[in-house]
């Protein structure tokens, strides 16, 4: 099985949870920013999902991802990447939480992740669901250079 999908949003980091007292009790909450950001997310992909595409538990996944960000006005003309915060842990761990308990029961099921941030327009994260291959061998791999 395989699920692509491309979604058109900026991509967005996953902030850390923020903490606030309320009496005597202390309230953890996700800021707005990232929950809205996990929700478009999961939207974007829902109609790949709705037709019962989904990966059963115990079964091994490969994650291929792009992170495709505006390039600002104000950046040089030579700098062709991105190279600056968020950082691309931050935008897979997003990708991830939107993705678990839907795309796949649990996101401790991703076992290989190819990833990459880039400059491009429109804005939008372009990802590849596949199940792992165990006999994968990285030292006969060839560079993709476009990752999916």
């Amino acid at each position: 099985m395989r699920i692509e999908a491309t979604i058109l949003i900026e991509p967005v980091a996953k902030a850390r949870a923020r903490h606030t007292v309320i009496g005597k009790h202390v309230r953890t909450y996700t800021p707005a920013k990232t929950a809205n950001a996990e929700t478009l997310v999961l939207y974007s992909v829902r109609e790949k999902l709705a037709s019962g595409d989904t990966f059963p538990k115990g079964v091994a996944l490969h994650l291929a991802v792009t992170f495709y960000r505006a390039k600002p006005k104000s950046a040089p003309k030579r700098l062709s990447m991105p190279l600056t915060r968020p950082d691309l842990d931050n935008y897979l761990k997003l990708l991830l939480d939107a993705l678990n308990g839907y795309a796949f029961p649990d996101d401790g099921q991703v076992t290989r992740i190819s990833a990459a941030k880039r400059f491009g327009n429109p804005p939008r994260i372009e990802l590849v669901l596949t199940e792992d291959n165990p006999n994968f061998d990285f030292s006969q791999a060839k560079e993709d250079r476009r990752l999916l």
